[in-house]
């Protein structure tokens, strides 16, 4: 679904942020070399630049924030790689990686499994392959994706949406990651996602 290629660096206890942030800055050069393009980093914030790897690569290519002014001269359609991001962050990145290629660094609670799922990321970590989900829930992220064109606002679709979720908690297959990260690979609003996500806690919560 997702129009770039994707892949991520999952977040371990076992290592420390400025190795996952080399392993991603070596897949992104890569990618800008073979595609002759400049490569973009894009960070939470601007005090995001701590690590020694993502300074360097700050000092050869483009590097802005969701919330930066300077992002609108910046050029789309090249390799991005985001650090860390919140699920605002992880769209605007997307918005400049299409046609081309993005590479996300998990960490600080925002999980990216489900985002990883749906685009068919690659694990740098070379972690196993990615199980295929059960048709059940396969429909259901389809009718999800369908109620959501109003953002899961109240109404209708959020009505239809309950309806949808309480169906998978009752079979045991209402999870969060997977489907708040599938709605973000679907390019739905980060803050529609998130309301999404707070409806399934509701429902989880017999709310």
């Amino acid at each position: 679904m997702a129009d770039y290629r994707a892949a991520w660096v999952p977040e371990r206890t076992d290592m420390d942020w400025d190795e996952a942030a080399r392993i991603g800055v070596a897949w992104v050069e890569r990618e800008s070399v073979q595609q002759g393009r400049p490569a973009l980093l894009m960070t939470v914030a601007k005090n995001s630049l701590g690590l020694g790897s993502l300074a360097t690569f700050a000092t050869r290519h483009d590097w802005t924030t969701p919330r930066s002014s300077y992002r609108t001269s910046v050029a789309r359609g090249r390799p991005v790689l985001v650090y860390v991001p919140d699920e605002r962050t992880l769209q605007v990145a997307a918005g400049y990686a299409r046609g081309s290629s993005l590479c996300a660094i998990e960490g600080f609670g925002t999980p990216l499994s489900g985002w990883a799922r749906a685009t068919g990321a690659i694990d740098l970590l070379g972690g196993s392959a990615t199980e295929a989900l059960q048709p059940e829930l396969t429909e259901a992220l389809e009718r999800l994706h369908f109620y959501g064109n109003n953002g899961w606002t109240r109404g209708f679709g959020q009505d239809q949406a309950r309806r949808v979720l309480e169906d998978l908690r009752n079979t045991g297959l209402l999870d969060k990651t997977v489907i708040t990260g599938d709605m973000l690979a679907r390019e739905h609003h980060a803050e529609s996602v998130k309301r999404l996500a707070e409806l399934i806690d509701k429902v989880v919560a017999g709310r």
